[in-house]
C-alpha cells in the first residue's frame, strides 16, 4: 500500500451495461447459481475493513473474502428526485479526494450521502432511491426486490442481522415502507405477509443484552416486532402464521449443528428468531486471539444469552437447505455502522471480527455441504461510516477526538499502520456520520465474475491506497449480478 497525499487522478469512467442488455448478454450463457448468500457489513468502509483485519490477524489481506476472485469498489451515493442517471456522476472520482469535504452529506446535490434505508434497497433491487426509503423508488413507486424474485421461482429467502430485524438493512432486504422509521408496520409485514423461511435479529422486547428488561408488559417496546398483539401471538412458538420461534442462545446454537451430514429431521420449515437484546447484540465472539477479552468487557449472562452472528448464519444456512431449488441468504454485520458512528475504533474492531467469523463459517459450509458451482457469495457494505483515516490525518487542536474543519487543520489522508493482533490501530475519524468514499466487493462463486462487467470507472488513488484494481460499481450493480448469476427474471 502506497501513502496518497492530496487528490487523485480522474479516471475516464467505463459505460456500464444496462440491466436489460445485461440480462440478454450474459444471463442466458451463465450456469446458474442456486444460492445466493450476500453479506454486508454496515458502515464498513476499505478503512474500517482494514482497521478489523489488523485487529484480528495484524496483517492486510488476511481475511478468507480478501482472497475472493473478484474485488472491487462500490460506490453508495443515493438520488434526490433530481438525479437523472445519465449526466450525474455520482461518485466524483477528483473531487473525492480533494480533502475532508468528502464526508460532507452534499457533495453532489442530485446524489448525496446515502443512508442503509436507500443503499440497502439499491443493493436489492437495483434502483437508486431517496434516503429513508425501503423498496420504493425516488417517485414513490413500489419496487420489486431480489427476494420477491426468488419468492416467485420458488426459493427460500433468509434475512439475519445483529440489529433489529426491522432496521433499515433487513427491511429493505425483505419488506416495502416508504419510511425507514415505520419499525412497526416494516416488523409486521415482515412476520405477517412475507413468505420469509428465516429471519433472525434483535429486538426482544423483554430482554437487552441478554438481561431481562424490568418494565410491565404494556410497558414494553414492541415495536420492532410487529407490535404487542404480533410479538403475543409469534412468541407463543404455536406456529402462528407458520413460524417456530426461538430466542435462547442454545436454540440457535444447536440449529448451526444441524448441518445436512448430521440427516436432521425436526429442521423448521420457517423459523423467528429473535435475541434477547431490545437494541444491538453484542459482538461476544468478538475477540482476536484471547477470549478472556470479551469475558472481562460483557457480563456472563449477555455472553449466555447473545447468538452468534456465526451461530445465526450456520441456523439459518442449514434451515435454507431444505430448499433443492436455493436460496437467497443475506447477512448484516448491522453494528459495525453504530460503533463508527460512536468513532469507537475498539467497538469496531470487535463487530468487524464477529462478521468476518460469520463470513468463514458460511465459505466452510457452502465448500461442505453446497459448491461454488451452485452458490455466489458477496461480501460488501452498504456505505462507509466515519470517514476513518489513519493517525496524522489532522492535527486535534482542541483535543477532542473530533475534526471541526473551522478548528483543527487538515494534513492528508493518512494510511492506517499495521498493529498488533488483539490491537487497534490508531485511526482518525474526520466525520461521526456516512460518506461518499467507496467501499469493499468481493465475490466468488457462480457467476461472480459478472460484476467485472459492469465497472463504472475507475479510481487510481483508491487503488494506491487500499491495494485493488481501483475499478468501481455502483451499489445498484449488485442486484443485477445477483440476478444474473442465479438467472432469475
Amino acid at each position: 500500500m502506497k501513502k496518497v497525499f492530496g487528490w487523485g487522478v480522474v479516471a475516464t469512467l467505463a459505460l456500464a451495461l444496462s440491466a436489460s442488455a445485461f440480462d440478454a448478454a450474459t444471463a442466458q450463457e451463465a450456469k446458474k447459481a442456486k444460492n445466493v448468500i450476500l453479506f454486508i457489513g454496515d458502515g464498513m468502509g476499505f478503512n474500517s475493513d482494514l482497521l478489523g483485519t489488523y485487529w484480528r490477524y495484524g496483517e492486510a489481506g488476511a481475511q478468507s473474502y480478501h482472497k475472493f476472485p473478484v474485488q472491487l469498489g462500490s460506490a453508495t451515493f443515493c438520488a434526490t428526485d433530481k438525479y437523472d442517471p445519465k449526466k450525474d456522476d455520482g461518485y466524483p472520482v477528483g473531487k473525492i479526494w480533494e480533502g475532508p469535504e468528502a464526508a460532507m452529506h452534499r457533495l453532489q446535490e442530485n446524489c448525496p450521502t446515502t443512508d442503509s434505508a436507500a443503499s440497502g434497497t439499491a443493493l436489492n433491487t437495483g434502483v437508486k432511491t431517496q434516503s429513508g426509503r425501503i423498496g420504493y423508488s425516488k417517485d414513490g413507486k413500489k419496487l420489486e426486490n431480489f427476494a420477491d424474485i426468488n419468492y416467485r421461482a420458488g426459493r427460500s429467502v433468509g434475512v439475519v442481522t445483529t440489529v433489529q430485524i426491522s432496521h433499515a438493512t433487513p427491511a429493505a432486504t425483505s419488506a416495502h415502507n416508504i419510511n425507514r422509521g415505520n419499525y412497526e408496520e416494516i416488523s409486521k409485514e415482515q412476520i405477517n405477509d412475507l413468505p420469509l423461511t428465516v429471519l433472525f435479529g434483535a429486538g426482544h422486547p423483554a430482554y437487552n443484552r441478554g438481561s431481562k428488561i424490568n418494565k410491565k408488559p404494556e410497558d414494553l417496546n414492541y415495536q420492532f416486532v410487529g407490535g404487542r398483539e404480533v410479538w403475543e401471538a409469534v412468541s407463543k412458538d404455536n406456529g402462528y402464521k407458520g413460524w417456530k420461534f426461538i430466542d435462547e442462545r442454545e436454540k440457535f446454537a444447536e440449529l448451526a449443528k444441524k448441518t445436512p451430514d448430521t440427516n436432521p429431521t425436526d429442521l423448521p420449515k420457517k423459523i423467528l428468531g429473535i435475541g434477547r437484546d431490545n437494541g444491538d447484540m453484542l459482538p461476544i465472539d468478538g475477540f482476536a486471539d484471547d477470549e478472556s477479552f470479551v469475558e472481562e468487557r460483557y457480563s456472563a449472562e449477555a455472553i449466555a444469552n447473545t447468538p452468534t452472528l456465526t451461530e445465526m448464519t450456520l441456523g439459518a444456512l442449514n434451515v435454507l437447505a431444505q430448499n433443492d431449488k436455493g436460496f437467497y441468504l443475506m447477512v448484516e454485520g448491522g453494528a459495525i455502522d453504530h460503533a463508527n458512528h460512536g468513532r469507537n475504533a475498539q467497538n469496531s474492531a470487535l463487530e468487524h471480527a464477529s462478521f468476518s467469523k460469520a463470513i468463514d463459517a458460511a465459505i466452510e459450509w457452502v465448500e461442505k455441504y453446497s459448491s461454488w458451482d451452485d452458490t455466489i457469495m458477496i461480501v460488501t457494505s452498504d456505505h462507509e461510516t466515519g470517514c476513518i483515516w489513519g493517525a496524522g490525518t489532522f492535527e486535534d487542536m482542541d483535543e477532542n477526538g473530533k475534526f471541526d474543519p473551522k478548528k483543527d487543520e487538515f494534513n492528508e489522508f493518512a494510511e492506517l499502520e499495521e498493529s498488533d493482533i488483539g490491537e487497534c490501530p490508531e485511526v482518525q475519524y474526520l466525520s461521526s456520520g456516512h460518506s461518499h468514499w467507496l467501499v469493499p466487493f468481493y465475490a466468488k462463486g457462480q457467476g461472480a465474475e459478472i460484476a467485472n462487467e459492469l465497472v463504472r470507472g475507475n479510481d487510481e488513488t483508491a487503488a494506491d491506497m487500499w491495494d485493488f484494481s481501483g475499478d468501481f460499481i455502483y451499489n445498484s450493480d449488485v442486484f443485477n449480478v445477483m440476478k444474473a448469476a442465479s438467472g432469475l427474471k
